[in-house]
């Protein structure tokens, strides 16, 4: 499914389990920083069990989400990836990561668009993004939507609710 404009550089789409290795790769390539920031602690790359439960959502409950670049040579490469797990009943669970690269290139803003309609048509009220403390990225990214915002301490850092109940956002 294609959810950009056609004179994009990149499109989103589902993954499937044909992503596995080019996901892979994607975790591989991000920065320390980067991976850090989306798990919450440094690793070289995932692990072959993460890379196969990212690549299966039913597309139902649990979905998964890749932007995909057309400006690398030999084909599509990810440049960027959205989880949707369920939280609770009213609440689903995003993580966003988009290669260093294409870092403010507005496709954490596409994907988290996606991850607004989704959840809405799956009947979610809220979604939560926990992020480390100085993840302002997210942060901004997350304000940049103009949903009202709760946040919340976790374990980790902080928790931030967008509230998709309200119509229309805020600002744009």
């Amino acid at each position: 499914m294609t959810t950009t404009p056609a004179t994009s550089p990149y499109r989103l789409r589902s993954i499937t389990s044909l992503d596995r290795a080019a996901l892979t790769q994607f975790y591989t390539e991000l920065s320390e920083d980067s991976r850090s920031a989306r798990f919450h602690g440094a690793s070289l790359t995932i692990p072959d069990r993460t890379a196969t439960f990212f690549c299966g959502p039913d597309h139902q409950h649990r979905e998964g989400i890749v932007a995909e670049s057309f400006e690398a040579p030999g084909g599509p490469v990810i440049i960027g990836h959205l989880c949707i797990e369920p939280a609770d009943d009213a609440t689903a669970e995003i993580a966003i990561a988009i290669t260093d690269t294409w870092q403010h290139q507005r496709v954490g803003r596409a994907l988290l668009a996606y991850a607004i309609g989704w959840a809405r048509a799956h009947g979610y009220a809220r979604l939560l993004a926990s992020m480390l403390g100085g993840n302002t990225g997210m942060s901004l990214l997350l304000q940049s939507v103009g949903y009202p915002i709760t946040y919340g301490a976790s374990d980790e850092g902080t928790d931030a609710y967008l509230d998709l109940r309200c119509p229309r956002p805020l600002a744009a």
